[in-house]
C-alpha cells in the first residue's frame, strides 16, 4: 500500500505510472486535469467527501477506485478480474457513500468494504444500489443484528466473502435467493449453532470456503446436497470428531483443501470414494502417525499439495501413487520445518511414474541434495520411456540451483 503525504493539498499525487491519489479537498482544476489527461489512470484513490464531485469525471481507463474515510492513511486497492467493470474498495466510510457509487456513470461490479462499521452495523440495504454487483467482500464480520436479505436483490451477485465471522444469530437462508451465487467464503469461523443446510438450496454454488475452523458439532452432510459443488476448502483445522465420509457423496467434488492440520484420528479413506477428486491440498502439517496410503487409491488424483511438516514416513506411505502428475511440497513461510529428507523425496518421485512437475519449498541444503539425487536417479514413465522432471523452486533457491540442472532434471523458477 502507498502512504498519502499529509503535507500535500490541492494537487494530484502520482505514485506510479497508472496510479493517482487525490488528497482531500482537491481543487476543481485538478479534477478537470485528471479527466482530460491523455495519461492512462487505472487506479484512483479519493476521499469520501470528494466522491460526489467525481460524478461523470472518472478517467475513461479507470479500473480500480479506492474511497477512503478521514482516518485512512494507506489506500487498500480492490482486486480485479480482466472482464470486470469498475472495482471499488471502501475504507472507513459512512453508509451513505455507497449511494454515490451509482451516480458515477460507471458500472460497479466488484465491491470490497473494510473498516466501515457504520455500514455493517446498520443494514446492507445500500448495496442494492449497485444492481450489477458481482463480487462482494464484507470484511470485519457481520454483526448479529444484520440480515443478509438485501443481498437477494443483488441479482447478479456471484462472489461473496463474509470475513471476520458469522454470528450464530445470522441466517444463511437469504443466500438461497441469490440465483447466481457461485463462490462463497465464510471466514473467521462458523459457530456450532449455524447450519449449512441452507446452502443446499444455492443451486449454482460451486466454490465453498469455510475458514477459521469447523466446529465438531457442524456436520458436512448438507454439502452432499449441493449438486454443483466442485471446490471445497476447510481452513483452520478439521476436528478429530468430524468425518470426511459425506464428501464421498459430493458427485462433482474436484478440488479439496484441508488447511490447518490433519489430526491422526481423521481417516483419509473416504477420499478414495470421491470419483472426481483431482486436486488435494493438506496444509498445516501431516503427523507421522497419519498414512497417506489411501491417496494411492484415489483414481483421479493428479495434483497433490503437502504444506507444513511432512516426515519421511508420510512420504513413503504415498509410494506408487499412480495418477499424481504434480506434487507441491514444503512450507513457504517455514522451509526449515519441511522435515523430509532428499532420499525419501527421491524414492517418492521414482515410484510415482506419472509425476513430472515438482514444486519444492525447503532449505537450500535439502534443495541441493534433492537435485543431485534426482539427476542420479533412473526416472522413467510406467511404459519404460525416460521421464524428464521440471523442478520448480522459489526465486532465492533458483538463483543457487539454476546452473546445476541437467540430465533429465530442469530447474525452473517458482513465482516472481
Amino acid at each position: 500500500m502507498t502512504a498519502i503525504p499529509s503535507q500535500l493539498r490541492d494537487a494530484i499525487i502520482r505514485v506510479g505510472p497508472n496510479t493517482v491519489i487525490l488528497p482531500a479537498g482537491v481543487g476543481d482544476s485538478e479534477l478537470t486535469e485528471l479527466r482530460s489527461s491523455r495519461e492512462t489512470v487505472e487506479r484512483l484513490s479519493v476521499s469520501a467527501a470528494d466522491l460526489p464531485r467525481l460524478r461523470g469525471q472518472l478517467p475513461e481507463g479507470l479500473e480500480r477506485l479506492n474511497v477512503r474515510g478521514p482516518e485512512v492513511t494507506k489506500p487498500r486497492w480492490p482486486g480485479r478480474y480482466e472482464d470486470d467493470g469498475l472495482s471499488v474498495s471502501l475504507q472507513g466510510v459512512a453508509a451513505d457513500t455507497i449511494s454515490h457509487l451509482a451516480a458515477l456513470g460507471r458500472t460497479v461490479t466488484r465491491l470490497e468494504i473494510y473498516d466501515c462499521s457504520d455500514l455493517t452495523t446498520g443494514n446492507l440495504e445500500p448495496l442494492t444500489r449497485c444492481p450489477k454487483l458481482q463480487y462482494l467482500n464484507l470484511s470485519g464480520g457481520v454483526p448479529d443484528a444484520v440480515s443478509l436479505e438485501p443481498l437477494t436483490r443483488c441479482r447478479e451477485l456471484r462472489y461473496l466473502t463474509l470475513s471476520g465471522g458469522v454470528p450464530d444469530t445470522v441466517s444463511l437462508e437469504p443466500l438461497t435467493r441469490c440465483p447466481e451465487l457461485r463462490y462463497l467464503t465464510l471466514s473467521g469461523g462458523v459457530p456450532d449453532t449455524v447450519s449449512l443446510k441452507p446452502l443446499t438450496r444455492c443451486r449454482e454454488l460451486r466454490y465453498l470456503t469455510l475458514s477459521g475452523g469447523v466446529p465438531d458439532t457442524v456436520s458436512l452432510e448438507p454439502l452432499t446436497r449441493c449438486p454443483k459443488l466442485s471446490d471445497l476448502t476447510l481452513s483452520g483445522g478439521v476436528p478429530d470428531t468430524v468425518s470426511l465420509e459425506p464428501l464421498t457423496r459430493c458427485p462433482e467434488l474436484y478440488s479439496l483443501t484441508l488447511s490447518g492440520g490433519v489430526p491422526d484420528t481423521v481417516s483419509l479413506e473416504p477420499l478414495t470414494r470421491c470419483p472426481k477428486l483431482s486436486d488435494l491440498t493438506l496444509s498445516g502439517g501431516v503427523p507421522d502417525t497419519v498414512s497417506l496410503e489411501p491417496l494411492t487409491r484415489c483414481p483421479g488424483l493428479y495434483r497433490l499439495t503437502l504444506s507444513g511438516g511432512v516426515p519421511d514416513a508420510v512420504l513413503d506411505s504415498l509410494s506408487g501413487c499412480p495418477g499424481v502428475q504434480i506434487l507441491i511440497l514444503g512450507d513457504r513461510q517455514r522451509p526449515a520445518e519441511t522435515a523430509f529428507t532428499a532420499a525419501a523425496y527421491t524414492r517418492l518421485v521414482k515410484s510415482c511414474r506419472k509425476l513430472w512437475c515438482l514444486y519444492l519449498h525447503c532449505t537450500a541444503d535439502t534443495g541441493r541434495a534433492v537435485l543431485t539425487a534426482l539427476k542420479e536417479a533412473d526416472l522413467r514413465y510406467s511404459n519404460g520411456w525416460p521421464r524428464t522432471i521440471c523442478l520448480r523452486v522459489p526465486v532465492e533457491l533458483y538463483r543457487q540451483l539454476e546452473r546445476q540442472g541437467g540430465g533429465r532434471v530442469e530447474v525452473c523458477k517458482w513465482g516472481k
